[in-house]
Parts: C-alpha cells; sequence; structure tokens
C-alpha cells in the first residue's frame, strides 16, 4: 500500500480515539484500516464513472464481455445498479444485430439519402435496391409527358366540369390557361400549340404539380373524394396527415383516383413495402465484404475488426446513418428503461405484471404500435376451467352432469366458485316423451326472481341451448326476452316447467283455462334431460398469455435460448405476490389447410338414431427444436370439431324410399 493518506481512510481513523495512534501512516492499525480505505475509495470512484459516462438515454455496451462476465459495458453497470436484487435476467443485454421493422427511424428520408447520395455507401446500397428506390423517389408522383393518359380529356373535364373536383380545380387556374382552355376544340395541335411560348399541354402539367403540394387538395374536397374507391395505401396516408414529399405522393394518387382514364398509375410504393425491402436487402448485405469496403470507403471508420462481419456492418451502418438507423443497443436501453420506470412504482398488480411482460419484451411507450402489442398480452385470474354442475344426489363413483327432471320439479344446484357466475344451460328432450311437445319451456331460479323462457316448441330429441340473451334450438338461433340468470354465490334451488301440447283437438293444457274434460294432466316420468356449464374458478393462480411472435418487438431479439422471453417467468416470479402461482403461457398460431371430405350412406329406412355433438379437444404433448441451439418448449396442439348428423340438410335430389 502506498503511504499517502486517503480520504476514505482519513475519514475512518479520525473517528477513533487518539491513543490508537490512528494518524501515523506507519502503523499496523493505519495500514489495516487503509485497506478498507482502499476499496471504499475504489467502489466510490467506479460508481462515479458510471453515473458520469452516460444516461440511459445515451448509453451503449461497448466492450461488454456480457451481463455476468467481469467487463461490462454502460447499460450492463447502469442495471447492476438498479436491477441487482431481481436477479434471473441475465439474458437482457442481448441484441438482435439483424434489421427489424422499426429498425430503421424515417423510411422515406432514409431511401431519399440512398437514393441521392453520392458516396461508395449510397452507391452500393442504391445498386441493391435500385427498383423500389426508382419506385419511391418524389420524381415518380410529379407530372410529366409519361404522367397522361389522355390529356385531350382531361383539358375537357375541367373546362366542362361536371363533379366537384373539376369544378374545385377551374377555380384553381390562371387567367392565362383559362385563355387556352377556352380556345381548346379538342384537336391534338391546339394542346401542342404554344401561345406566349408555353402550349396547353404545359400548362396543365405545370397546374397538376402545383396542386401536388396543395395541402388542402383532400380536405377541400373530401365528400368527392370518400366516393371513389381509394387503395388502402392512400387511406393510411389520410390518416397521417402527411407533409413534404409523402404529402406529393398522396396527392397524385389521389388525382389518379379521380381521373382514372386520363392520368397514369405511378405504382409508387407504401412505406411499408419500402421498409420490408430495404430492411431484407440490408440483411442479406450484412455478411457480405463488399459492404463493409462501401462503408470504410465512404470514410467510416471501423474499430470493431475482432466482431463478426455481421456485427460489424450492423453497427458501422449505424455510424453512416445515425438519424435514420437505430442503434444495435437501442432495444436493450429501451426495456431497460422500461424496467426500471415499472419497478420504481411497483409491479404487484394486473396491470404491473402486463406492463413489466411488455417492457421486458421491449414493448415501451404510449405510441399505437406499443398500445397494440401490449394489448395482446392477457392476463387471465384464477384460471378458469369449463366445467359442468354436478348434481348434488350423483354418485361419487359416477360421471354425471346431468338432471334427469320430469315437468315441475325442483333441483338443487351448488356453485363451485365464490362469486356469481354465467351459467350455460342445455335441455334434451328425451326421445320417449308421452306427450306431443313441450310448449314455452322455462328455467326458473326459485330463490330469486328470475327465469328464462324460450317462446315455442321442444318436440321429442329437440336440443335446447340457453346462454346470455340467446336461446339455440337444434343449432338455430333466437334472441330471447330475458336473460339466462346467473348463478348465485350460495347454493340455490332451480325448477323446469313448461306446458303441454297433447294433439291437435287439445293444443295446450293449463290448469283453470281449460274445461275439465279436454284438459291435459303432466306426467310424473322424467321429459328432459338438464346440464349446466360454467367457468370454475382456482383461487391463487393467474396465467399471463402471451403471442409468440410481436411484430416489431420480438423480432429485435435473435431467436436463441438468451431472447428475452426466456425470462419472463423469472421476472414475474419476482414481483409477483407470495404464495400465488404463476403461469406464463406462449402462443403461436400456425395456420395449415387440410381438404376434407364427409360422406353419409344410408342403409336402411326407416332409422331413429340420436347423436350428441360436443367441443373435443385433442391435445398431443410434444417437443419441439427450432433453434440450432436446441431450445426446448412444451407444445399443445388444439384440434377442435363438431358435428351434428340430426339436424343436417339435404339437397331436394335425396330419396329416402
Amino acid at each position: 500500500m502506498s503511504e499517502e493518506k486517503r480520504g476514505k481512510t482519513i475519514s475512518i481513523t479520525n473517528r477513533l480515539p487518539s491513543f490508537y495512534d490512528a494518524k501515523n501512516v506507519e502503523s499496523l492499525l493505519y495500514k489495516f484500516v487503509d485497506i478498507f480505505g482502499y476499496i471504499l475509495e475504489q467502489g466510490e470512484s467506479d460508481l462515479f464513472k458510471v453515473m458520469r459516462s452516460h444516461l440511459v438515454d445515451t448509453a451503449d455496451n461497448q466492450g461488454s464481455q456480457g451481463f455476468v462476465a467481469n467487463k461490462k459495458g454502460d447499460l450492463d453497470q447502469i442495471f447492476v445498479l438498479y436491477l441487482e436484487a431481481l436477479g434471473g435476467t441475465s439474458q437482457l443485454m442481448q441484441a438482435n444485430y439483424k434489421f427489424y421493422p422499426g429498425a430503421i427511424k424515417n423510411i422515406a428520408l432514409f431511401a431519399k439519402t440512398i437514393q441521392e447520395g453520392k458516396d461508395a455507401l449510397s452507391c452500393y446500397l442504391r445498386q441493391e435496391n435500385r427498383d423500389i428506390l426508382e419506385r419511391f423517389h418524389i420524381s415518380r408522383a410529379q407530372f410529366n409527358i409519361k404522367a397522361f393518359k389522355n390529356v385531350g380529356a382531361l383539358a375537357i373535364k375541367i373546362l366542362i366540369p361536371k363533379n366537384d373536383l373539376s369544378k374545385y380545380f377551374k377555380t384553381k387556374l390562371s387567367l392565362d390557361i383559362l385563355q387556352l382552355l377556352g380556345k381548346y376544340d379538342g384537336s391534338q395541335r391546339l394542346l401542342e400549340e404554344e401561345s406566349q411560348g408555353i402550349s396547353l399541354y404545359k400548362l396543365l402539367e405545370i397546374e397538376l404539380n402545383q396542386q401536388l403540394i396543395n395541402p388542402s387538395l383532400y380536405r377541400k374536397n373530401r365528400e368527392y373524394f370518400d366516393k371513389l374507391l381509394l387503395k388502402e395505401q392512400v387511406k393510411q396516408l389520410i390518416k397521417q396527415q402527411p407533409t413534404g414529399e409523402n404529402l406529393q405522393r398522396l396527392n397524385r394518387m389521389l388525382l389518379e383516383a379521380a381521373y382514372p382514364e386520363e392520368i397514369a398509375l405511378s405504382d409508387i410504393p407504401s412505406e411499408q413495402e419500402v421498409e420490408k425491402t430495404l430492411i431484407n436487402s440490408l440483411n442479406n448485405c450484412l455478411n457480405k465484404p463488399e459492404l463493409l469496403n462501401a462503408i470504410i470507403k465512404s470514410g467510416i471508420p471501423n474499430y470493431y475488426q475482432d466482431k463478426p462481419l455481421e456485427i460489424q456492418n450492423r453497427i458501422l451502418l449505424t455510424s453512416a446513418y445515425p438519424n435514420y438507423i437505430e442503434n444495435i443497443y437501442a432495444p436493450y436501453r429501451e426495456r431497460l428503461k422500461g424496467l426500471i420506470q415499472i419497478l420504481r412504482r411497483g409491479a404487484a398488480t394486473k396491470q404491473g405484471i402486463i406492463d413489466i411482460v411488455a417492457a421486458n419484451l421491449g414493448i415501451v411507450g404510449n405510441d399505437v404500435a406499443a398500445q397494440d402489442a401490449r394489448n395482446q398480452i392477457q392476463f387471465i385470474e384464477f384460471m378458469p376451467e369449463l366445467t359442468w354442475v354436478r348434481p348434488e344426489k350423483a354418485s361419487k363413483s359416477t360421471i354425471s352432469y346431468t338432471y334427469p327432471l320430469a315437468l315441475f320439479q325442483n333441483f338443487e344446484v351448488q356453485n363451485p366458485n365464490r362469486q356469481e357466475e354465467d351459467v350455460e344451460i342445455r335441455i334434451q328432450v328425451l326421445s320417449n316423451l308421452p306427450v306431443e311437445a313441450l310448449v314455452n319451456p322455462t328455467v326458473i331460479n326459485i330463490n330469486s326472481p328470475y327465469k328464462v323462457t324460450f317462446t315455442g316448441e321442444l318436440k321429442p330429441g329437440d336440443v335446447l341451448l340457453f346462454r346470455g340473451q340467446t336461446a339455440t334450438l337444434n343449432g338455430q338461433v333466437f334472441s330471447i326476452y330475458e336473460a339466462t340468470p346467473k348463478l348465485p354465490q350460495t347454493n340455490s334451488e332451480w325448477r323446469f316447467t313448461a306446458d303441454i301440447k297433447n294433439s291437435a283437438a287439445y293444443p295446450v293444457g293449463l290448469y283453470n283455462q281449460q274445461s275439465f274434460d279436454t284438459a291435459t294432466f303432466a306426467f310424473a316420468e322424467a321429459a328432459i334431460n338438464l346440464e349446466m356449464r360454467l367457468y370454475k374458478l382456482t383461487p391463487g393462480v393467474f396465467e399471463v398469455k402471451i403471442p409468440w411472435d410481436i411484430p416489431g418487438f420480438t423480432d429485435k431479439f435473435d431467436e436463441a435460448e438468451n431472447h428475452p422471453r426466456n425470462q419472463i417467468l423469472g421476472i414475474v416470479g419476482q414481483v409477483k405476490a407470495a404464495g400465488v402461482l404463476a403461469i406464463i403461457t406462449y402462443e403461436k398460431a400456425i395456420t395449415e389447410i387440410h381438404d376434407y371430405e364427409d360422406s353419409l350412406t344410408i342403409v336402411r329406412s326407416p332409422f331413429q338414431e340420436e347423436h350428441l355433438s360436443e367441443d373435443i379437444n385433442f391435445t398431443v404433448g410434444s417437443y419441439q427444436l427450432p433453434y440450432p441451439q436446441g431450445m426446448k418448449h412444451d407444445i399443445s396442439d388444439n384440434l377442435v370439431f363438431s358435428g351434428v348428423f340430426d339436424y343436417t340438410g339435404f339437397d331436394t335430389s335425396n330419396r329416402f324410399g
């Protein structure tokens, strides 16, 4: 140790009594305390370096050997200061060196810079993307000789306006062009003939180019344009209220839609199309030495020769276009800021869990894209499980959820949840019903004033389903006046009632409404099978459902074992309440098309068959190895199908004899 006096050492020794001789730098005690003084000063120095070097907004991670390594980058060190207690987040520093949607911050200006740049890098990128850049260049929107299909017809439409847009144009024309239009008789000669050094053709071209920069073209003719069949690209531009070159592109496409027979299509691509093309091109060029040579020829110094070629090119492209290309560490920075902000205000809430999951995937801010992405994350409380209510007297050894009921028979229902629940009631009329039909079937909650009624008839074998404000009879949906009663929190008593239709002579049996000799009496045997279905809730459990792919966010990171989605369970486990089970579920939709053909052959007639159709979930437990690193995921495949042959409609050509 040096014999110079340290501030931290002096601060400690000054607190000791004088008889310790603590101020003597040669003493054993001073040298012993000085060891701790050195460590404290070194720690404070490191802390100041981190705090003074960068803010989160501007920090990079250059020189980092990994979050868990001794040599950390600025972002890693800031993360340690704020989130050391969180744990389980060792992969948060990983970023994707490839380009993804959103990595180019201003598509229009970036495309213009490449198209008009004279440096070696711009020339190289222009050569790789020549078609899309030429189509998107502003010169494509402007009017010239190739922009017209029929100049004469356009001149006549403006001269003799028959719609509001043509009338609007005529009011904007100068006196010179109005005089030339007044002389126009439809001949090609007058179109090209010059008056005072300029032709009618050229004047129309100048006038239309003036309309391209008119910020009020759509607003003042909105009613007319909204009646046209506009492309989706045009509708999106209208919503953006563009200025500059994008305004010119919008106005050109509006004019094309208004005069399709007179103005040629410019084939201007959308910004989304340009972005997709440029991203694919840049990613394809990252492993090419030619790109690196073009960057160096443009005067960009290369300090990253120790890194793989792809990463060199990605970082140097950011240096070449700092205003247009997002820094490779930007996703890490945004995630870090988002996590810090959420953790500081508390994340042990429903919305807090959603926010911290979103922030870990780089979904931060309140722009439309971030809000749409955040809304895709579902928080499901109590783990709802679709189940049937068991009859109170059913045998424990028998799996039965059916109440066989006679008319006016009461039955008891037990709610498995601790709150009122929506319920679905299914009624199947027995095939051996001793009367012709049950009229106006009703299910009543005896403990409340609520009931649900279907106005109509149920015949033997019919299936009636009450759900919310609808009733479904044999697959046909009807609206009902009263909604299906909710299942109370406590045990409740219910009753099934209906009027009876026995024959045409005695249509409906109602006590005290018909003469006694023609009345129809109720029967004692069972008339229906009734089932109640609801969602059973499991307290102390919640599930977070996350889409596997959220374009513009999850693709910012390498699809490998260190992807942020692998850190979510650990982070949620740290911030959730103790004693609560958290389940993280990822959803990935894979669409497949299958040709499927059914055939039904009738062997004998007459016949009577009963079919009960329910949705069937076919689950296959499997493992998938989607990445070279061997990352494993449990996969559940769901196949859902249903069919009810009893109510199938047949063509008139079918014969049953």
